[in-house]
């Protein structure tokens, strides 16, 4: 899945119209996907389909200030200000839960933020660098809450529909500002790199990351995916050119010490809890 930035790169478009065509697709391949497995399609009220609907909002948000980060800056500067979002789950989450906070878990928080200081050579809104950080972070706010929000719906419905769902409330919410979409649908490369973005690394990618955990603890499925601003980097390199300055792998490691802490830990208190 860390391979999904470089078409914020390789599509010359506007981060939400990239975005539309990769969850409008996403619509089509998994709607085929349900209808062929015959799956229902069914809210018990009307106010739990608003809320899904809803968190498809925050949903596409977070994609758009993702993939605008890393238009602004660099795919690793994108992804590393993106992987603070366990932090600030841990920060959230007990808020949502009415749980105290754990004193940690800001600490890690405050941590990570000192890793992002390393990637910003001046924190002035004109320094590109900065203005990746800054929307990496809001998308990664959101994604925590998105997890969360879904987090608290998936005990009543299947992730399959509450993924449908949300991608079509981020199609509709998007589509009124995808300047370009019919000139990116119409162009065959462009059709072929959204058709790859939507089928393989969104629904097949997400497909087996959630079989992974039929294998594989949650902790350590969720420690593998910390792994996706190296090898998202790396792919970055060979593909795009951008060569990371060494600060980027010192703010990196540091980022990512604290969001495979902060999964650790998570899953060490849940196994101490009492059943």
């Amino acid at each position: 899945m860390g391979n999904v930035t470089l078409f914020a790169k390789l599509l010359p478009f506007p981060a939400s119209t990239i975005i539309t065509g990769r969850a409008a697709f996403s619509v089509l391949i998994l709607a085929i996907f349900l209808f062929i497995r015959g799956k229902r399609f069914v809210f018990s009220s009307f106010s739990d389909f608003a809320k899904v609907f809803g968190i498809g909002i925050l949903f596409g948000i977070h994609w758009v200030t993702y993939f605008h980060s890393i238009q602004v800056s660099t795919v690793a500067i994108g992804m590393l200000s993106l992987f603070t979002y366990p932090v600030f789950t841990s920060i959230l989450e007990p808020l949502f839960f009415g749980h105290k906070i754990d004193k940690f878990s800001v600490f890690l928080t405050l941590f990570s933020f000192c890793g992002l200081a390393i990637i910003v050579p001046e924190f002035n809104w004109a320094d590109n660098h900065f203005q990746g950080v800054v929307w990496g972070l809001v998308s990664a706010v959101l994604y925590s809450l998105r997890n969360i929000l879904t987090k608290q719906m998936h005990s009543h419905y299947p992730s399959s529909q509450l993924l449908l769902v949300q991608l079509i409330a981020t199609s509709l919410l998007l589509l009124p500002f995808a300047s370009g979409f019919w000139e990116m649908v119409s162009e065959p490369k462009y059709l072929l790199y959204q058709v790859l973005l939507a089928g393989v690394f969104t629904a097949l990618a997400h497909t087996l990351w959630i079989r992974s955990f039929a294998s594989l603890p949650v902790t350590t499925a969720g420690i593998f995916s910390t792994m996706s601003p190296l090898y998202g980097s790396f792919a970055a390199w060979l593909v795009l050119g951008e060569v990371p300055p060494e600060r980027i792998w010192l703010a990196g490691a540091v980022i990512l010490f604290c969001a495979i802490m902060e999964m650790i830990r998570q899953s060490s208190s849940l196994r101490e809890k009492p059943i």
